[in-house]
């Protein structure tokens, strides 16, 4: 085409017009309605994991009881085995719940003073990692850590998010692990309990 017959362009084209507001913010709940459906479906892969388990011992077994895989042989060589997935395993990330259907409900709770115990304890159990309920999240008061669902929120030093000094700033709706936990005979807190002498850090 002869350049000389294409139109003169005087103006540049107007620019895109910037967006009046930024995009709103994902709110919470839509977060944690995405990873727990992503924790459903790690969820149901477990249990397809599971049933190919069972279908692979079911047919060892069947060999095993056949004569045609020796027991000793078949026995040695699961224990290696067996060792070395624990050992892999262990550090690969896994989805934990809680399994109490109402923390309200719960009776029998263990009574400690616990005011009292701080100024020595010093709030250790509020450092002890734990799981939250269904119930728990529902709520959507207590926080859990993204990172390892759904294991209690914890600040950079291992404390509790709900940790104010000491006091529960969720007490209202403390977790389930909360309410049961009775420190008296956890070495962790305490060396001994009746003499009131914390555990060494």
């Amino acid at each position: 085409m002869d350049r000389r017959s294409l139109p003169i362009v005087t103006d540049a084209p107007d620019a895109p017009e910037a967006p009046s507001e930024a995009p709103a913010a994902r709110a919470p709940e839509d977060l944690a309605a995405a990873l727990r459906f992503l924790h459903l479906l790690a969820t149901q892969q477990q249990a397809r994991t599971a049933e190919l388990s069972a279908s692979l011992y079911a047919l060892l077994e069947t060999l095993i009881a056949e004569g045609r895989l020796p027991l000793d042989a078949y026995e040695k060589r699961r224990e290696l085995t067996v060792a070395r997935e624990n050992e892999r395993t262990r550090a690969e990330p896994g989805v934990s719940v809680y399994d109490v259907p109402d923390k309200y409900a719960l009776t029998a709770l263990p009574d400690i003073d616990c005011a009292a115990l701080l100024p020595l304890c010093r709030a250790r159990c509020c450092h002890l990692p734990f799981p939250l309920s269904v119930q728990d999240l529902d709520e959507r008061v207590v926080r859990w850590d993204y990172g390892r669902p759904y294991m209690i929120a914890r600040r950079a030093d291992g404390s509790c998010v709900h940790n104010e000094g000491g006091r529960c700033g969720v007490y209202q709706h403390r977790p389930a692990v909360c309410r049961v936990y009775d420190c008296r005979k956890d070495g962790r807190i305490w060396q001994d309990f009746a003499a009131r002498i914390p555990a060494e850090p």
